[in-house]
């Protein structure tokens, strides 16, 4: 949906002149190239979950367990694996799976250039070089420095560092390898606000600083890894070893709880947090063998997946900032900061694999996997001196399959069981930073597949996930409040309509609820908070000239139906729709190709509110206006 689509601050990865997320999708569920996303679906939510937080995220197909999105540069783009687009994929999941491409394993060559003046003027420069050295090495380097200016007042700083080598020892195989860091710092906490009742806040006056100078955040990311693919014979080993790391040097978080409908607040609250580290070593080798022929082939799969782990959290500050208001710059002075001790998570999971997939070309599909693991977690409070140890050995397993009905009409569906994390606690939560221990998942889905002509398809299904609700309880402790269900329709028609005129329109229709003593009891409401019942997106790429001019226009349209806002569900967020207007000039310099994009962002000045799973509300951002400079050396 453009630069910057959710009114936060958007990654930029690797991206090229030619590079666009609407010509390339192949469906309407979620995939990036570049700064650009597309589609219902984003890394951090896919049929109403967030797949990141759940641990399923995966680099060139093999097990990553991360620490946060990984650094800019690092990675060309992204696809959401759900649904159709999960078909064949080894091992799936049931919140989904994000999938990442390192920018050091691109196939073509890139030397590529990009200045951008983004959102109320900020700053970026950005470099991505891959060359060869050799005729079977090559080396990647990505650099962006960003100087961002905040839509709700304030910037930061960020700058981000990457390389890499891929080598191509013989026919067929590859080694790549890769390193990234990201520093963002002087990043002033935004204020996060929590109504008082069943009312929405007061309308806040886009890019006023509200926070406090003195809350600027500053954390390091870093993520180290190697891929390697060697086939030998008729079998293949595909290896992947990754380590991520998150440095929390200071973190705050400005609470303004029990908002007042004038905007004022009793009780202004900053969460004051430093010394925290998060660091994961994960990975997955995997054998596969195909055999049969090309009439019916069959694979076989043997995987070893496994992730260790430790975070120092805690020990954070609540200051009390007492009275306040969202209608004017409320400065304080800048308290003493005096930590508490930290607490400490350990955890560790090895998990042992086998898939089976037969499928016959242009009749059907079917892929069978089952997976056992070995699961421990230790979480240590040392201020209350509680130890935690939770020991499991969950075994989960897959169903899912297609078949083609006719030459143009296909169904697909599956069933899956997942071992899947829990989202990390919230600022306002009283154990803030704690992460419950794993939690058994499942979901089932089922839909059809429709080629309305050779180049346009549309793809139905519905689908239902199962999985315990983690949220706050009366006392604001984080921890399992019941079973949550998310039922939905999910709808996506992409392809050509006629040379140079590509459409992604996609929709979603969801049923999210709670179920659970709590819920039957009046104690929280049947729905989470911040659930939404539809999502729909439009994007339309017009290119010139039949589709090889050099200009090119694009609108991209998202809306939303009302979300859940307090946990007794009686109040909502209204609905919001924002439409992007953007356009491409291709063009050359000297032997050099060039791009220039222009966009206009939420043209109508579309004001609404986000709402996080814990309560908190934030107004969306503004129209801002966007441009870039590429060049293809």
């Amino acid at each position: 949906m453009g630069f910057a689509s959710f009114g936060v601050f958007e990654p930029a990865f690797a991206q090229r002149v030619d590079d666009n997320t609407a010509t390339s999708a192949g469906d309407a569920f979620g995939q990036a190239i570049g700064n650009e996303r597309i589609g219902l679906y984003t890394v951090d939510d896919v049929r109403g979950f967030n797949p990141v937080d759940a641990g399923n995220t995966r680099i060139d197909g093999l097990f990553f367990a991360p620490v946060d999105r990984p650094p800019n540069r690092l990675i060309r783009g992204s696809k959401v694996r759900v649904g159709i687009s999960s078909q064949g994929y080894p091992f799936p999941a049931p919140t989904g799976i994000v999938d990442y491409e390192p920018s050091a394993s691109a196939q073509s060559d890139q030397f590529t250039l990009g200045v951008e003046r983004a959102q109320f003027g900020s700053r970026v420069l950005n470099l991505d070089v891959l060359q060869p050295v050799a005729e079977d090495l090559k080396v990647y380097l990505g650099v962006t420095l960003r100087q961002q200016n905040r839509h709700e007042g304030g910037n930061f700083k960020s700058y981000i560092a990457s390389g890499g080598l891929a080598w191509t020892p013989y026919a067929g195989a590859s080694l790549t390898g890769f390193y990234g860091r990201m520093r963002t710092y002087d990043d002033e906490a935004a204020p996060s606000i929590f109504p008082g009742g069943n009312y929405l806040p007061p309308q806040i006056r886009r890019r006023a600083m509200i926070g406090q100078s003195w809350s600027k955040r500053d954390n390091t990311q870093e993520v180290l890894g190697g891929v390697a693919r060697l086939p030998f014979g008729k079998w293949m080993l595909e290896a992947g070893l990754f380590r991520a790391e998150r440095r929390v040097d200071a973190n705050f978080t400005d609470l303004f709880l029990t908002i007042r409908p004038d905007g004022t607040t009793p009780n202004r609250v900053m969460v004051a947090d430093s010394n925290n580290l998060d660091r994961t070593l994960s990975g997955e080798a995997r054998l596969s063998r195909t055999f049969g022929s090309s009439k019916l082939a069959h694979r076989l799969i043997l995987s070893f997946r496994g992730r260790s782990g430790n975070r120092r959290f805690g020990g954070v500050q609540r200051i009390a900032l007492g009275p306040s208001s969202l209608n004017f710059t409320d400065e304080r002075p800048r308290p003493v900061l005096a930590f508490g001790p930290d607490d400490t998570d350990r955890f560790g999971q090895a998990t042992l694999g086998l898939g089976y997939t037969i499928t016959a070309p242009g009749r059907f599909l079917l892929d069978l996997g089952v997976s056992g693991s070995r699961y421990h977690k230790t979480l240590t409070f040392v201020s209350a001196g509680v130890v935690t140890s939770v020991r499991d050995r969950p075994v989960t397993g897959s169903v899912t399959g297609s078949v083609n009905l006719t030459r143009t009409l296909s169904l697909y569906g599956g069933h899956v069981r997942g071992f899947e994390e829990v989202a990390v606690a919230p600022a306002n939560a009283a154990n803030r930073g704690a992460v419950p221990p794993a939690i058994r998942t499942q979901q089932v889905d089922l839909g059809l597949r429709y080629a309305l002509t050779p180049t346009v398809s549309l793809v139905a299904g519905v689908f239902e996930i199962r999985k315990p609700y983690y949220n706050l309880d009366a006392q604001d402790l984080y921890r399992e409040l019941g079973t949550s269900s998310n039922r939905g329709v999910e709808t996506s028609l992409t392809g050509t309509v006629r040379p140079g005129l590509t459409l992604v329109v996609g929709n979603v229709v969801l049923d999210s609820r709670i179920s659970g003593e709590l819920v039957q009891s009046g104690v929280i409401g049947p729905r989470p908070i911040g659930s939404i019942r539809r999502r729909s997106v439009l994007n339309i790429d017009w290119r010139l000239g039949g589709g090889t001019g050099p200009l090119s226009f694009d609108l991209a349209a998202e809306s939303f139906s009302s979300r859940i806002g307090n946990v007794s569900n009686g109040l909502s967020a209204p609905p919001r729709e924002t439409i992007d207007l953007g356009a491409r000039y291709r063009f050359k310099v000297a032997s050099a190709r060039a791009l220039l994009r222009l966009q206009v962002a939420n043209v109508l000045d579309d004001y609404g509110w986000q709402v996080a799973a814990n309560g908190a509300f934030q107004y969306t951002i503004g129209r801002r206006f966007l441009a870039e400079l590429r060049f293809d050396l």
